[in-house]
């Protein structure tokens, strides 16, 4: 399949025709020139320096530091940090040379326009959680927006210039430097409402919704991104402006699901939010065949059952692992405990009616609890302490709480990632055969994740409706679910000693993760993939992330940031530039 974007004039029309401007090269601003931002922002502009570098060679300083690097609190407070530490063979962390701490959407117009003037890369980190290091960058200017993290709820909000006639939605404005875990605090704990956000409690918001955003009830209320009312962005010329459906559309558009650090800054998002359900709750579950073939078997049956799942009601991941294993960490919504216990019981019956191919491995665990409760932290500390971990420092509040399962991720350092959705036709009785034995020889190699939350098939009308006036790839649609296939080690730093990264067990991992994936892909030959959950190297990401619509995103673009002054790793534009976003791309020949 050809790209759907060749690199020639229309990838460089983003591009101006000079590299950016690096510290100690000519045009690079003077201390003077750096006062005057600080002055501009209030004073919250500083220099950086990564507490990785800084620890150097005092091995108690590092060990400490690499402790706290399991926190992803002590990381997303931190400046010269991020969540992911780099990926083998494609990125390293390294903090950007100044800061702007923005608190207002004033200070975040300051720096792009410091940024313009004096031809510099810029990057913006909220939560920080990009996978591809796209809130990162040496030698850049970073806007960091984690102060602005206010929390409003609205019973009757009306988008800006859509009229009298709009009709008022319950709503909530969200800062861009907020987190979901604060913001299901908010809307659900204390407000008694739903708001579609992240899986990750430490996720930040605005990165979430701009990538498209999956929930663990997508299916019955669309992406993150097809609950977005407004948003508040500065673009390029740093004008502060309101995109919604009725003002500036078409960047209203773009924001929902091309990819955040591409079209400007947002400062603010107001979210749709829906009436809770009565209760939601989980299905766990461990079955470890006892060879090969009943391992076969139990992929087939699995494969035949799956078709339940595509209902508004469920959500998250099932996990095929090497060792024959099979395990479900699934969650349900609007259902009672009795009502999900009945759907699942004939899969389960039918495993435990052959002890000889699945041993016993404990029972299964249904649980549905008060959904006002899913995100309370005093209630996840009291009732299921074993599903959570806590931000360890001193003087942190009780409320910073993470899911035990995202503990890998926090510091990580990736060897691997690769992501592709699964058509729902894989589900049908004359294709469930290749899609068992391609998942079976995909396990052969690597865990298997197979997240039912990340595909609209079996969705809501509505659900499907909005997520279709996104600019997420239409592929998702018909998605039962996305693979999810990777590798990754602990904190690692390069020169670090005893904490330095290890290649050759990336290399492996790398290889075998490839592997891996490319027994899915021949079932399902031309999908894609998640924007915040792929590959770096991935060749066509243009229409893995977008498909059709790339060429519209390009276009809007164009519009608001016609010198590309905004560059995002495989964002929208930036086939005109160097993978690091300082060099122009060479011109075809």
């Amino acid at each position: 399949m050809a790209p759907i974007l060749a690199r020639g004039r229309e990838a460089r029309a983003t591009a101006p025709a000079v590299a950016r401007v690096r510290p100690g090269q000519p045009g690079w601003p003077s201390p003077a020139e750096w006062d005057q931002l600080r002055g501009a922002v209030g004073g919250r502009l500083g220099e950086l320096r990564s507490p990785l570098t800084e620890c150097g060679g005092d091995p108690a300083r590092c060990a400490d530091l690499f402790k706290e690097l399991k926190n992803p609190y002590f990381i997303g407070d931190e400046p010269g940090l991020a969540q992911t530490l780099g990926w083998a063979d494609a990125w390293t962390f390294h903090p950007s040379a100044y800061a702007v701490a923005a608190e207002t959407s004033a200070d975040v117009a300051a720096a792009i326009n410091f940024a313009r003037e004096h031809n510099l890369r810029l990057v913006v980190k909220g939560g920080g959680h990009s996978y591809l290091g796209r809130s990162n960058a040496p030698d850049s200017l970073l806007v960091w927006t984690r102060r602005m993290d206010a929390v409003t709820l609205h019973d009757a909000f009306v988008p800006q210039g859509c009229g009298d006639g709009a009709k008022p939605q319950s709503a909530v404005t969200v800062g861009a430097g907020a987190i979901w875990g604060r913001v299901y605090d908010a809307v659900t704990t204390r407000g008694g409402r739903y708001v579609q956000g992240g899986g990750c409690l430490t996720v930040g918001v605005a990165g979430l919704v701009q990538a498209g955003g999956f929930g663990s009830f997508s299916k019955r209320f669309g992406t993150a991104a097809a609950n977005l009312l407004e948003a508040e962005i500065v673009t390029a010329d740093g004008a502060v402006r309101t995109a919604n459906a009725c003002t500036n559309p078409d960047l209203f558009w773009a924001l929902k699901g091309g990819g955040g650090g591409s079209f400007g800054i947002v400062t603010s998002l107001t979210l749709k939010t829906h009436d809770l359900p009565e209760y939601a709750g989980g299905v766990h579950a461990t079955i470890r065949a006892a060879s090969g073939d009943a391992y076969r078997r139990l992929l087939a049956h699995f494969a035949a059952f799956a078709g339940s799942l595509l209902d508004p009601h469920w959500g998250e991941i099932v996990t095929l692992r090497p060792g024959n294993r099979l395990e479900i960490r699934i969650a349900f919504h609007g259902l009672e405990q009795r009502q999900a216990e009945a759907l699942w019981r004939p899969f389960f019956d039918w495993a435990a009616a052959s002890p000889q191919d699945y041993p016993s491995q404990g029972a299964p665990l249904v649980i549905a609890v008060p959904a006002r409760h899913l995100w309370d932290p005093a209630f996840l500390r009291a009732h299921v302490p074993q599903m959570i971990l806590a931000d360890d420092r001193p003087s942190a509040p009780e409320s910073n709480v993470f899911w035990a399962g995202n503990l890998a991720e926090a510091g990580h350092y990736i060897y691997a990632y690769d992501s592709v959705w699964l058509p729902r036709r894989l589900l049908q009785a004359d294709n469930q055969g290749a899609l068992v034995e391609a998942l079976f020889a995909a396990s052969r190699r690597r865990s298997v994740e197979i997240h039912f939350q990340k595909g609209l098939a079996g969705a809501s009308e509505e659900a499907v409706a909005a997520t279709r006036a996104t600019a997420t790839n239409p592929q998702v649609l018909d998605a039962f679910a996305l693979a999810i296939i990777g590798g990754e080690g602990p904190p690692a730093y390069p020169g670090i000693a005893g904490h330095e990264p290890d290649p050759q067990a990336a290399r492996r991992e790398a290889s075998e993760t490839a592997a891996a994936m490319a027994a899915l892909r021949r079932v399902a030959p031309g999908s894609g993939s998640y924007f915040a959950e792929s590959n770096y190297f991935a060749p066509d990401w243009q229409r893995a992330y977008w498909g059709d619509n790339y060429p519209r995103l390009l276009d809007i673009k164009r519009k608001y940031d016609p010198d590309g002054l905004f560059f995002a790793y495989h964002g929208v534009g930036s086939e005109g530039w160097s993978p690091d976003g300082f060099e122009p791309a060479p011109k075809p020949n």
